[in-house]
């Protein structure tokens, strides 16, 4: 038996979307278009977000890695984390 059925929308994709249409100025006006592209309106992600991901991230992870300022990942022999 063979079932057939269309690939899902990979999870992201209306983000993703969202936030290349606002990098490109694209409206999107056209009903249709805005469903084809699960539209969802002007995008949410701001850079000051990013920023405090980023340093959120930094400190969560500093102490398993014994810092981040570096090209941490060359050096996996040095982490406190797995020690």
């Amino acid at each position: 038996e063979t079932i057939e059925f269309e690939a899902p929308m990979h999870a992201a994709q209306p983000l993703i979307q969202s936030i290349v249409n606002e990098l490109r100025g694209v409206d999107v006006d056209d009903e249709e278009e805005r469903q084809q592209q699960h539209y969802l309106g002007k995008s949410p992600a701001r850079a000051e977000n990013a920023i405090r991901t980023s340093e959120v991230l930094d400190a969560i992870l500093n102490s398993y890695y014994g810092g981040r300022h570096d090209e941490f990942w060359t050096r996996s022999e040095s982490w406190p984390g797995l020690k």
